[in-house]
């Protein structure tokens, strides 16, 4: 059936392409409004909205705790997500023979999300805890030294949470499962800062721009490790025990190897806390 209603000879009028009921993402990449030529005398008939326009739109819409100028959220349009190549071995040029076996989440579908450009920076997490003390001229570099259970209850105050693995890896690999979140070339210090980069310790956010997703999500791979969840947790109802804790991306202190986009780093004791791990928040967009 056709979803448009034309326009009778010399009129104007804008007309609604109602999204198909495939999904609500699927309704989400529609366009609500095209407008079809017609004579000056203008569109008699008013627009006709539907709730199915309204709710897309709603899931374009970033939530309000999305906006902060500071930290914009990004909106990562959900697929599915790459599976990772067979696993062996590989080496770090720091740890010697790693095994890669169990890296990647091998393959599934990830729902839309909005993600933050970067990794919370002190500045704003010290909006949260007023006790947060950071070095002078640190107020854009990543907050450090935070729990797992610390970083999850400032995103919960901010109404997101930390990212699952799916969503993490989603955001960095890309659907087209890239090696690190900028593509397959080698890790420099233009894209990221790790050990190779000189003095260890964090820089500032967004410092990097080679580094960046497509979509334009910084430090994803560098800079401090992230924490994340596994994606059968749920805050507030799964208890948390060790191998809640996880993080991905790499820090200042680590050779490119830990960079990849597939490492992943599990099973953290409760009150780990460590000077290359902080965080980024999501929100999941409205199902």
């Amino acid at each position: 059936m056709d979803d448009a209603t034309h326009p009778a000879p010399g009129s104007t009028r804008s007309v609604v392409l109602r999204p198909t009921p495939l999904d609500r993402l699927g309704q989400a990449r529609v366009a609500l409004v095209a407008i079809v030529a017609c004579a000056p005398t203008g569109c008699g008939e008013p627009e006709r909205r539907t709730a199915a326009d309204t709710d897309a739109e709603a899931i374009l819409e970033p939530p309000a705790e999305a906006t902060d100028p500071r930290n914009p959220a990004v909106f990562i349009e959900g697929g599915v997500l790459a599976r990772s190549p067979r696993g062996g071995g590989a080496t770090s040029p720091r740890f010697g023979p790693r095994t890669t076996r169990n890296e990647g989440l091998g393959g599934g579908a990830v729902g839309s999300f909005w993600m933050q450009r970067h990794e919370v920076t002190n500045e704003e997490y010290a909006g949260f805890d007023p006790g947060h003390l950071y070095p002078s001229g640190e107020a854009r570099h990543p907050v450090v030294n935070v729990t797992w259970e610390e970083a999850m209850a400032y995103a919960i105050s901010i109404g997101g949470r930390l990212p699952d693995e799916a969503e993490w890896e989603f955001a960095a690999r890309g659907p087209e499962g890239r090696t690190y979140p900028w593509g397959d070339e080698e890790p420099t210090c233009a894209r990221a800062r790790f050990l190779e980069c000189g003095e260890r310790g964090t820089v500032e956010v967004m410092m990097h721009p080679a580094g960046a997703t497509r979509d334009g999500v910084h430090d994803l791979a560098g800079n401090v490790w992230e924490w994340v969840m596994p994606t059968w947790f749920e805050p507030g109802r799964t208890p948390v025990n060790d191998e809640s804790r996880r993080s991905r991306g790499g820090s200042f202190d680590d050779d490119a190897f830990f960079l990849r986009s597939l490492n992943r780093n599990n099973d953290f004791p409760a009150g780990y806390r460590y000077i290359s791990t902080g965080f980024r928040v999501v929100w999941p967009a409205r199902p």
